[in-house]
């Protein structure tokens, strides 16, 4: 037994066989190898070891190349280089990896979204500190109008106040507008990953999810239905997330009832509520 530290894979000899499925046949002279933790490592055994050059497709050595270090950098956070990874992945066009590096990706644009809420939320907290209460507007000029030699001056304050609310709301929906450029990057993938891989039910579960966050949650439940439908082991899973779902669509409800005609000062308050 290897006392190296890392993947072991060992490698055998085999006949040819019929020429198809070769018949796996351990011999003498078969080789041992650590540390294998990458694909050219698996690709260098395959070609170079075993000698399978003419069963091995390069375009899917480099596609799972860039996936596995999309993965990598997803998993510690590195969304930007994870989404740079991913793509370098799909120009590879090696079809049966298409699907779920889609959905990786997705998953990537997801947590950019993710980011862009905090951000947004910490902006809107901003925000809420820099406008002028009605009341103190109202008791400013009520001074103006007692004292009419502070009147410039009193409304001077007053507009550069404004003047600063108007540049952190303007900050407010640009922050926005990334939140929801990355969601429908998201959704984009997703949506497709699910017609690439109709019997995986994470597929749907993440379009669900993502098109929960757009607040299209009549799509949503739709596509939560038919995760659900792939795989009925889910179905204590995806109860709360239906409840949720409902209480989202009361809230959309009474926005609506408030006349919400898509404008975009309630959609910003929509999406940071979540």
């Amino acid at each position: 037994r290897s006392k190296s530290k890392g993947p072991v894979v060992r490698c055998v000899k085999f006949p040819t066989g019929d020429g198809n499925t070769p018949k796996v046949e351990e011999q003498e002279g078969g080789i041992e190898i650590s540390n294998v933790d990458s694909v050219d490592k698996v690709f260098r055994i395959l070609t170079f070891h075993m000698n399978l050059k003419g069963y091995v497709d390069n375009t899917a050595r480099e596609c799972l190349n860039w996936k596995y270090k999309g993965n990598a950098h997803l998993e510690a956070g590195e969304i930007t280089e994870a989404l740079e990874a991913y793509d370098y992945a799909l120009a590879t066009t090696y079809k049966p990896q298409e699907g779920i590096i889609l959905l990786m990706r997705a998953t990537a644009y997801l947590r950019r979204a993710s980011q862009h809420q905090e951000k947004l939320r910490e902006l809107v907290s901003g925000f809420q500190k820099v406008v002028t209460p009605s009341t103190k507007l109202q008791m400013a000029y009520e001074q103006a109008a007692k004292h009419p030699s502070l009147a410039n001056s009193i409304l001077k304050r007053m507009l550069d106040a404004d003047t600063h609310s108007q540049y952190e709301f303007e900050g407010t929906k640009y922050r926005h507008g990334l939140y929801q450029y990355a969601l429908l990057h998201a959704a984009q993938d997703a949506l497709r990953a699910t017609q690439l891989l109709p019997q995986y039910s994470k597929s749907w579960l993440r379009a669900g999810q993502i098109l929960n966050e757009l607040w299209k949650l009549k799509e949503s439940r739709q596509y939560y239905e038919k995760a659900l439908e792939v795989d009925p082991s889910l179905a204590d899973n995806l109860k709360p997330i239906m409840n949720n779902i409902a209480e989202r669509q009361e809230l959309l409800d009474g926005a609506r009832q408030y006349g919400w005609t898509q404008d975009e000062t309630i959609r910003i308050a929509l999406d940071v509520v979540g």
